[in-house]
């Protein structure tokens, strides 16, 4: 019976104010979204800028950091197994990479950095001359399989008055012999690999 009473305006009225409060939810959303919650323009009299209320709305936002899932659709596509938009670039050839870590596979690496081709060993001591001390240094320098795409140097020190000082000597043949290894294991490498 009541509803015989309500005008034809006050039900409009109504169902504009139903309309409109849900836009309001998805559009404050947007803002937020694109400002934040605490720099949300429509928000500034509940987040007046500076105030204690603000600086603990800005320190909630930055506590809570960036998730992992939100960063991209690319990471979501390598992990779910979509690959076909994904471009996967590597600076350093992967035989010589490969090569170069089968080389120095007998001995502890201290830095092994795959996109920037460069691998150190740790200190190496040979049992025979316990005052000595070397290490090697490999550098991967080209994205093709060539000669001079790979280079690498010897650093020996020695010991005097438990003290280390560099030797201040040169290995050409022993750096020589390294690059030569690492050719020819990167060499079979890249003609199994072609066989396949």
């Amino acid at each position: 019976m009541m509803l015989k009473y309500i005008s034809p305006i006050t039900l409009s009225l109504v169902l504009f104010l139903q309309s409109c409060s849900g836009n309001y939810d998805s559009n404050m959303s947007k803002l937020d979204e694109i400002y934040g919650e605490c720099d949300n323009p429509a928000n500034q009299s509940r987040y007046k800028y500076g105030s204690k209320r603000w600086e603990s709305c800005k320190a909630r936002e930055r506590s809570q950091g960036e998730k992992l899932f939100d960063i991209g659709g690319e990471i979501n596509d390598l992990i779910k197994g979509d690959r076909q938009n994904v471009v996967f670039q590597s600076n350093v050839n992967p035989y010589l990479w490969g090569a170069s870590l089968e080389v120095t596979k007998k001995y502890p690496l201290k830095i092994a950095d795959n996109q920037g081709g460069y691998i150190e060993t740790d200190w190496i001591y040979s049992p025979d001359f316990k005052n000595q001390r070397c290490l090697i240094k490999i550098q991967v320098l080209s994205t093709e399989l060539i000669t001079s795409g790979v280079s690498s140097s010897f650093l020996c020190e020695d010991k005097n008055n438990n003290t280390w000082i560099s030797d201040n000597k040169n290995y050409p043949d022993e750096e020589k012999k390294i690059v030569l290894k690492i050719l020819e294991i990167a060499g079979g490498l890249a003609s199994s690999n072609s066989q396949k």
